[in-house]
């Protein structure tokens, strides 16, 4: 990764620990931060690990942006899973709601998942894993919606 020691200063700054790591070998063991493909950042007990661009730099404003991002993720889910709980055929997942399509029984659960989005307001689209076993309700992540979430 191409990441500054001023950069790495600036995040220990704000009080994180932070390291770089490829497979099991970590710059805390001799692995320099240039052979490194991900960043590991620690926040209190909370660990969080981003794989980083080859080329890009990468900055104290790359790891902000990734560390806010990841949290919005996990506000969302925890949020959902207080509007949805869990079920096996429906959960919320960091991208929004997902149905099990196992068996090709999803349309019911997708109307209330539907209902339930458009009451509270949130923007979403709908799509289909891979695989088809699963029918998505990704939830948008524009700034009306991180309005309506706590």
């Amino acid at each position: 990764m191409n990441i500054s020691k001023e950069t790495i200063k600036k995040i220990e700054d704000l009080g994180y620990y932070v390291w770089g790591r490829t497979g099991l070998r970590c710059t805390d063991d001799g692995l320099s931060y240039k052979d490194a493909e991900y960043l590991v950042v620690v926040i209190n007990d909370d660990i969080r690990e981003f794989k980083t661009p080859k080329v890009k730099e990468v900055t104290l404003e790359w790891v902000l942006d990734r560390l806010n991002k990841e949290s919005a993720y996990k506000n969302l889910r925890e949020y959902l899973v207080k509007v949805f709980g869990y079920s096996i055929g429906i959960y919320p997942a960091s991208y929004g709601v997902g149905i099990d399509n196992m068996f090709g029984r999803y349309k019911t659960d997708a109307e209330k998942v539907s209902e339930k989005l458009k009451e509270l307001g949130l923007k979403f689209r709908n799509e289909f894993s891979d695989a088809a076993w699963i029918y998505r309700f990704v939830i948008s992540r524009d700034k009306d919606n991180m309005i309506i979430l706590p």
